[in-house]
């Protein structure tokens, strides 16, 4: 069996699916999202690999220790000369051949005085390690609205399908009672070939809509693992309130200040200042302490090597390094840091924009959106007032199958508008608070306590 169906199983016997009816709610798919999601897996990795750049700063400003060791064998070859008594010429006496050879080892520790740039390395790492922390904590928020976008696109496409399948029986109906009436001679074959036009319309639509709706529910299974079955729906009267406070510049406030994605950006462009300073300290002089131990063995092994030597070492110091000509390398390093400074502010300020931009969209569409739940609430009593009169019309001869037709598409279009709305009253609310980085599980909690249990 596939991996992920394993999986998905899984998970779907955790939550206990196929128990009672709406078995799976909003908080229980997220769980289930956070242990499943590859994305989510994946950020959370990334912050600890982030958390170690922490431990690396500290370690700038620690002993750096080493050891090495070492094996030396020598051959070397004398030729022999002498001087020939009798004469005293100089003769060749032959060669000689000595071997020996030496081994030890070293210990060495530095430990960095003045470093200008292991301090502005430490501060970058530092950074990094907080922006770590930042970037996690948008992944939590951007797991809580796609699983909350993927959950209600499941309950949309469900409640479409009740809708064009509830006017797919209702047009069903009238074509039925459109054609017995034609057969008795009470009404036109233009009535019969308008019910069944519009019944021909809406099973196209029907096969549409169950297609979406198995999309919605794979794409809701790929997210959380869990299956799309006897999710909770909404509740008939869920709350539907303006934002609060319901000034948008207060929340614009909020989301400069605390917005994830502004303050990750902050980050990146610290850490590309700290680059700056970090290039312009490769000019600076360094001063380090440096103590080392060594012992090296000469073991003999002839004439020349009639003993065994032992030799240590100790010795302690500073060691002052001053930079002179790299080549050019430093001063292009730091134009290419100054210039990713100058990209990094720049996109600074697009995330601000963008976040100002979001956060507006979000606001409005709460706003908005509270009004329009109760505006379509009035509508689908419209409506549905509209259809009875209709049906009572064509009853008594002053209106036509084709206006009963319309009257129960208007109904139901009213359903599936209000049902939308609510669902993105919903998303919009949960967006707000993620601009002004306030999204958290009892966001989440708020929302689902709004579902049928």
């Amino acid at each position: 069996m596939h991996r992920f169906t394993i999986r998905a199983i899984a998970a779907s016997v955790a939550l206990g699916i196929g128990g009672s009816a709406w078995a799976t709610d909003l908080s229980s798919v997220y769980q289930a999202a956070r242990k499943y999601d590859a994305t989510f897996a994946a950020a959370e990795a990334t912050a600890r690999a982030g958390h170690e750049k922490a431990d690396q700063g500290r370690a700038l400003w620690l002993p750096q220790v080493s050891a090495s060791a070492n094996y030396t064998h020598t051959d070397t070859t004398v030729d022999g000369v002498g001087v020939n008594p009798a004469n005293g010429q100089t003769i060749q006496t032959g060669e000689s051949t000595v071997s020996g050879h030496s081994y030890g080892y070293t210990v060495t520790a530095n430990q960095p005085l003045y470093n200008v740039n292991s301090s502005v390395g430490n501060s970058q790492l530092q950074e990094q390690a907080r922006l770590a922390d930042v970037t996690f904590s948008a992944a939590k928020q951007s797991l809580i609205l796609r699983v909350s976008q993927a959950y209600f696109d499941v309950l949309y496409a469900q409640d479409s399908l009740e809708y064009v399948r509830a006017q797919k029986q209702a047009v069903g109906q009238q074509l039925a009672q459109a054609k017995k009436s034609f057969e008795v001679g009470v009404a036109t074959i233009t009535d019969t070939h308008e019910a069944q036009a519009s019944y021909d319309a809406i099973v196209a639509t029907e096969i549409a809509t169950e297609n979406t709706l198995i999309v919605k529910q794979n794409a809701f299974l790929q997210l959380t693992g869990v299956p799309a079955d006897d999710l909770a729906p909404l509740q008939a009267k869920a709350l539907a309130l303006p934002p609060d406070p319901d000034d948008m510049n207060v929340w614009l406030k909020r989301a400069e200040d605390k917005s994830l994605d502004i303050d990750a950006q902050r980050g990146s462009l610290a850490i590309a200042e700290a680059e700056i300073d970090k290039y312009r300290a490769l000019r600076q002089p360094t001063l380090g302490a440096v103590a080392q131990y060594g012992e090296t063995w000469t073991p003999g092994s002839s004439a020349l090597l009639s003993s065994s030597d032992k030799t240590k070492t100790a010795t302690i110091g500073v060691v002052l390094n001053i930079p002179l000509y790299t080549g050019g390398t430093t001063s292009s390093k730091l134009r290419e840091a100054l210039a990713l400074r100058d990209s990094a502010q720049l996109q600074l300020e697009a995330t601000r924009r963008a976040v100002a931009q979001n956060t507006k969209q979000a606001f409005l569409g709460v706003r908005a959106g509270a009004a329009q739940i109760r505006a379509l609430e009035q509508a689908l009593v419209s409506a549905q007032s509209s259809l009875d009169s209709t049906t009572l019309g064509r009853e008594v001869g002053v209106r036509t199958t084709l206006d009963v037709l319309n009257s129960q598409q208007q109904l139901y279009s009213t359903k599936r508008d209000l049902a939308q709305a609510r669902y993105n009253y919903l998303i919009s609310k949960l967006t707000l608070a993620q601009a002004v980085g306030d999204l958290t599980e009892k966001d989440l909690d708020g929302v689902n306590n709004q579902l049928k249990h």
